[in-house]
């Protein structure tokens, strides 16, 4: 006999949305984004669009230290920072200690075009600038004293911009170490703020307040006037001195956590911020920020795609500048078996690659698509629907399944998970509060190029809150996932 009824489509999310309460989730990605597949009409694609795993983090370099802290690319050179230390990375990455470089915050990095080389200053928010070149240990740089202690630094046109909390900001001299105790303005367009962040992007100078950002422009007042004048005050400040990235050259994109908790991008060549975090993320913010969670953000670029990525202790979240979605981020953590925030902190370009430094280790890691693991450490791809609520409630689910793509195995793996990878597959029938026994499906593998899907039959009553699926992955295989059905007739063969 023929199958009677169409099977129902299971809704998936282009976009990440926990809810409040798993009663309101409209479906979470985990480790994963969508992106359109072929034209959407009429749709030449076997899916309107394909949730892909997001790209995993290999090791450089393996060094003694922790607290990843900051760093910079210089001609051949990154220059790096940890927990009271400094160092070089080459690109094969050997590290070279540079010294002692006091703080465990993250620091602000920047480096000027002096002569054929270039000065290299950082600054830690409690300790101040130091100076990283210069053939010695790193070195207090005031300026010959004419410098205050500064929270922030910047170049841009040939001046270090150093901000100071009571809202001045002093510029350097040209190409040079050189500070003038004239050289400054005050950032004074509100008088209840802090001064937290300098920031040169888009040929401007962004001074970020807690309560507002001013943007100052060249106008090349002779010496030892301030050689920028202010253009434009914007109300959008920000909340933490680290909720900030999108500047770095190959990147330039720059987003904020703002002082309402959302997050604002202001696009290059544009002074019109827009506001792009869901109220979900918005949610996260907050409550990061009222226990008092330090929170900072990151870039970072692979096969055309850029990511912005906002973390804390409570969790990661990435926004795709390619499609404007929202997915969350997360990395085992090895002591607690748990899934916790994304071991990736901080991000620069350095050797053709984005550098991060790691959470667990004192490694330094680039992001890179060709590895499905973090830093060997399995990643889990995982992918929950919204409810299907057109299911009727106290019917049979006769089947369900799932089309993805398929042969996936790598004939050479080192362990059978490689070998024959698997899908876990799960099923919620009270809105996601409680989920089933996991079902295990392989993911085919290698050479089993034919499209098949995977399965599940029989798995009970639908619920009157609807169905939710949830799809995990955690194999180290590429992982991409197409769409999915269910029906209440198991002749229906079909995603």
């Amino acid at each position: 006999m023929m199958p009677t009824q169409r099977p129902t489509p299971i809704p998936w999310p282009l976009s990440s949305f926990p809810g409040a309460s798993g009663q309101e989730s409209a479906g979470r990605l985990y480790n994963c984004s969508a992106e359109p597949l072929g034209e959407a009409s009429p749709q030449t694609g076997p899916s309107p669009q394909v949730w892909r795993r997001q790209p995993g983090l290999t090791k450089l370099a393996t060094t003694a230290h922790s607290g990843y802290r900051g760093g910079l690319i210089v001609n051949n050179l990154s220059y790096e920072t940890w927990s009271g230390t400094a160092s070089t990375v080459d690109s094969g990455g050997t590290e070279t200690s540079i010294g002692t470089f006091p703080g465990t915050k993250k620091i602000s990095i920047a480096r000027n075009q002096n002569g054929g080389g270039a000065d290299v200053v950082a600054v830690d928010i409690d300790n101040g600038a130091y100076r990283l070149t210069g053939g010695g240990a790193p070195a207090v740089y005031n300026g010959g004293g004419n410098l205050p202690t500064p929270n922030s630094v910047c170049f841009q046109d040939g001046y270090f911009f150093f901000t100071i909390a009571d809202g001045r900001c002093f510029a350097s001299g040209l190409n040079a170490l050189t500070q003038n105790t004239q050289t400054f303005i005050t950032a004074n367009s509100k008088a209840d703020v802090t001064l937290l962040r300098g920031i040169a992007f888009s040929g401007l100078l962004f001074l970020f307040t807690t309560g507002g950002c001013e943007v100052w422009q060249d106008t090349a007042q002779p010496s030892p006037a301030f050689p920028y004048s202010r253009l434009v005050i914007l109300p959008y400040g920000l909340l933490q001195a680290n909720a900030i990235a999108g500047w770095e050259t190959g990147f330039d994109d720059l987003m904020w956590v703002a002082q309402d908790f959302g997050v604002y991008r202001l696009p290059w060549a544009s002074l019109a911020p827009v506001k792009i975090s869901p109220p979900d993320l918005d949610r996260f913010i907050e409550a990061a920020n009222r226990i008092g969670s330090v929170l900072e953000a990151s870039v970072y670029a692979f096969a055309g795609k850029k990511y912005w990525c906002i973390q804390g202790p409570l969790g990661s979240w990435e926004f795709n500048l390619s499609t404007s979605k929202w997915n969350e981020r997360g990395s085992l953590n090895t002591t607690t078996g748990l899934q916790g925030r994304w071991r990736a902190t901080g991000g620069h370009p350095a050797f053709g690659r984005w550098l991060c430094g790691d959470v667990y280790s004192g490694n330094l890691l680039y992001i890179d698509d060709t590895n499905y693991a973090d830093n060997d450490t399995p990643q889990l791809f995982r992918i929950e629907s919204g409810p299907v609520d057109d299911f009727p409630g106290q019917i049979r689910i006769a089947r369900a399944d799932f089309d993805f793509v398929f042969g996936v195995g790598i004939a050479t793996g080192a362990t059978p998970n490689i070998v024959d990878p698997k899908v876990g597959i799960s099923l919620s029938k009270d809105g996601g509060f409680n989920w089933g026994n996991m079902l295990l499906r392989s993911l085919g593998q290698q050479r089993m190029q034919k499209r098949t899907r995977v399965s599940v039959k029989n798995v009970g009553l639908s619920g009157p809150l609807g169905c939710r699926w949830r799809l995990d992955v955690s194999d180290p295989v590429y992982t991409a996932f197409l769409k999915g059905t269910q029906s209440v007739d198991p002749r229906f063969v079909g995603a």
